[in-house]
C-alpha cells in the first residue's frame, strides 16, 4: 500500500471515528432526555462502534502502534459486534414496546467474548479477521432489517428496516473484495483504503433513521394520548350530563334539545312518582331508588328511540317526543302507568302522575314545560 493510500485510508477512518463519535454524544444525551429503553441500547451501540474504530485508528495509523495488532482486531471485533447486537435489539425494543429484549447481559458478553477471542486470537492474517467480522455484522444487521420491514410499527419504522439493510449490504459487499485472502490472494486494497468514508455515510443514514422511526412513535404516542384525552372528556361530559343513577340525561343539557325542537315542535311529557317521599320513609331509600330506576328502564321502551328522556329531579322526569301529538303521548303514558303498576322482578310497583303539552312549531317550548307540569299536578291532586 503506497503513501498515498495509507494516508488516504489515514483521513477515512479519521472521519468515520469523528462521525461515529458525535452520534454517540449525541446519543449519550438523548438517552437522558428520553427515558426508552431502545434509546439506551441505542446509545451503548454508538460507543461500542467508537471503541471499535479507536481501536483500528490505534493500531493500524499511529506511529508507533498504541495496540497489539492483534488486541486491536479483538477490540474491533468486540465493539462491531456489540455495535451490530444492540442496534437490532433496540429495533426489536422500539418495534414491541413493553416487550423485553432476551439479550442477558452475562450472554451477551460471554457471546461476543467467545467470538472476539476465537476470530481475533485464532485467524492467521488480520484480514481473516475482518473478513469473518464483515460476515458477523452483515447477518446481524440484514435479520434486523428484515424483522423491521416485515413488522413495522408504523410507516417511518420502515426507514430503520432500509438503514440496517443498506448497512448489512455494506458490510457483505466487503466479503468478496476480502475473500482472495482465504486462498492466499490480496485483498482489493485500492478500494478499501477509503471504504471507511461509505462507512461514514452509513452510519449517518442509521442514526437519521433511528430518529426518523423515534419521531414516528412520539406522533403516535401524542396521538395515542389525544385519544385518551378525548375519551376522558367524554366521559367527563357524561359524568356531568348523565344522571348517575339513572343514567337518563340531567336537565344540563335540556335546553339545548328544546331550541332544535323549536322549528317542528314536540309533545312534553312530565312524570312524577306518586307517594315517593312514604316509599322512601316506609321501605327505605334503597325501595325508593329502585322505583327511580324501574321507570328509567320503562321509559325507552314505551318511547321512540329519537324521543329524549331526562331525570328532571328528585322523583320528576321528563319527556321531549318530537313532532308527537298529544294523544299519543297520552296512549304511551297510560301504557307506561300500566307496566309500573303491575308487579315484577324490575323492581317495587309504582305508579306515576303524568302532565301532557304540546308546543307548535315555532312555539314556546318554556311554556309547554309549565303547561305539563301544571297538568301533572292537577292529575296527582286527586289521588292525595
Amino acid at each position: 500500500m503506497g503513501l498515498g493510500s495509507i494516508a488516504l485510508g489515514r483521513l477515512a477512518v479519521a472521519a468515520q471515528l469523528v462521525v461515529v463519535l458525535l452520534c454517540a454524544l449525541f446519543f449519550l444525551v438523548l438517552s437522558r432526555s428520553i427515558q426508552l429503553r431502545q434509546v439506551r441500547l441505542w446509545a451503548i451501540a454508538w460507543w461500542a462502534d467508537a471503541a471499535a474504530l479507536s481501536a483500528v485508528f490505534a493500531f493500524v495509523f499511529v506511529e508507533p502502534p498504541l495496540l497489539p495488532p492483534r488486541l486491536g482486531m479483538l477490540l474491533y471485533t468486540a465493539g462491531k459486534t456489540v455495535y451490530a447486537l444492540l442496534i437490532v435489539a433496540g429495533a426489536r425494543h422500539h418495534l414491541r414496546p413493553g416487550v423485553e429484549v432476551n439479550l442477558p447481559p452475562a450472554a451477551t458478553v460471554l457471546l461476543v467474548s467467545a467470538w472476539s477471542l476465537a476470530v481475533g486470537l485464532l485467524a492467521p492474517r488480520l484480514v481473516l479477521v475482518q473478513l469473518g467480522q464483515c460476515v458477523m455484522v452483515a447477518g446481524l444487521l440484514g435479520f434486523g432489517g428484515v424483522w423491521v420491514l416485515r413488522r413495522p410499527r408504523h410507516l417511518q419504522s420502515l426507514w430503520l428496516g432500509v438503514a440496517l439493510l443498506a448497512e448489512a449490504a455494506l458490510f457483505a459487499h466487503y466479503v468478496p473484495l476480502l475473500a482472495p485472502t482465504i486462498w492466499g490472494g490480496q485483498p482489493v486494497t485500492a478500494y478499501t483504503a477509503y471504504s471507511s468514508f461509505w462507512d461514514a455515510g452509513a452510519e449517518i443514514f442509521m442514526a437519521l433513521s433511528i430518529l426518523v422511526a423515534l419521531g414516528g412513535s412520539s406522533a403516535e404516542f401524542l396521538h395515542h394520548i389525544n385519544a385518551e384525552l378525548e375519551a376522558s372528556q367524554e366521559r367527563l361530559r357524561q359524568l356531568v350530563d348523565l344522571d348517575p343513577l339513572t343514567n337518563l340525561a340531567n336537565r344540563r343539557g335540556l335546553r339545548a334539545v328544546l331550541e332544535r325542537m323549536r322549528a317542528g315542535g314536540a309533545a312534553i311529557v312530565f312524570l312524577d312518582i306518586d307517594d315517593f317521599k312514604l316509599i322512601n320513609d316506609r321501605l327505605g331509600h334503597i325501595a325508593g331508588d329502585e322505583c327511580l330506576k324501574r321507570l328509567a328502564r320503562a321509559l325507552p321502551r314505551f318511547f321512540r328511540p329519537d324521543d329524549y328522556l331526562f331525570r328532571w329531579g328528585g322523583d320528576e322526569f321528563l319527556v321531549v317526543a318530537p313532532g308527537m301529538d298529544e294523544e299519543g303521548a297520552r296512549q304511551r303514558v297510560l301504557a307506561l302507568s300500566a307496566a309500573l303498576a303491575t308487579p315484577g322482578e324490575e323492581g317495587p310497583v309504582c305508579t306515576v302522575s303524568a302532565g301532557v303539552s304540546v308546543f307548535p312549531p315555532g312555539g314556546d317550548p318554556d311554556t309547554a314545560i309549565h303547561e305539563a307540569d301544571r297538568r301533572m299536578y292537577t292529575c296527582k291532586r286527586p289521588a292525595r
